[in-house]
């Protein structure tokens, strides 16, 4: 949710990230807000004493190109955005002053095949992070993704044999609208197939942009602390 309200940073931005993150957002202007924006989220469960709205954020811009495609629905469309230009703070005050984040590292695969959620969209394995905001950082505030969660993102992608997955991070930037779209398109046209949720969840799908090549690495490399989850 975007707000006019300004932030206290001469940049204009709330929201400072590290790595820098993107988010998906699809615009739904109010009278008098125009740039009002809804991002998706994750629910945190019921019973959680953090309960509230996990907002989803991607360190690989093509990972969240792939997820809004799936995503996007009849006049509903998701776009990529950086997680500066949005501001929080709606989300942080629905969420009892919370910041809770779902870091998106890979999709949820069941023996070489994805796993697709109920209504389409693919099914993530991510790591929950909560951070609480005080009012007094409302106007200014840095989401720093916690060293375990980082770990956890490198070593996946290491398993992969995906060593310059930072270079590829970047490529999209260098690419045209068409670009995009064509990349993401081949991106769906190389799945290997999929199953529903409910499958069991025994790998980690990742995909290689440059190479155009999905790869699966055993689930068993992420899992072993909490807050590791396959979104249904």
């Amino acid at each position: 949710m975007a707000q006019p309200n300004p932030s206290s940073r001469p940049c204009g931005h709330v929201l400072h990230t590290r790595p820098d993150l993107f988010l998906l957002v699809n615009y739904a202007p109010r009278r008098g807000e125009p740039n009002w924006c809804n991002a998706l989220c994750e629910f945190v469960e019921e019973g959680n004493a953090d309960a509230g709205d996990a907002l989803s954020v991607y360190i690989s811009p093509f990972d969240a190109l792939v997820d809004a495609a799936f995503t996007s629905r009849p006049g509903k469309p998701y776009h990529v955005v950086p997680a500066d230009t949005f501001d929080p703070r709606t989300l942080i005050r629905h969420s009892g002053g919370k910041l809770h984040v779902n870091l998106h590292c890979g999709w949820a695969a069941s023996d070489g095949r994805i796993v697709v959620r109920r209504k389409g969209a693919l099914a993530s394995v991510c790591l929950m992070q909560s951070e609480d905001i005080p009012d007094a950082r409302l106007q200014a505030i840095d989401l720093e993704i916690g060293r375990e969660g980082l770990a956890r993102y490198e070593r996946l992608r290491e398993h992969a044999g995906l060593f310059a997955h930072a270079d590829s991070h970047r490529l999209p930037e260098t690419w045209t609208e068409q670009q995009r779209h064509q990349a993401v398109g081949q991106a769906i046209q190389r799945m290997p197939g999929t199953v529903p949720v409910g499958a069991e969840v025994n790998q980690v799908a990742l995909y290689d942009p440059e190479a155009a090549q999905w790869h699966f690495v055993p689930i068993a490399v992420f899992r072993g602390d909490t807050g590791v989850k396959a979104a249904a």
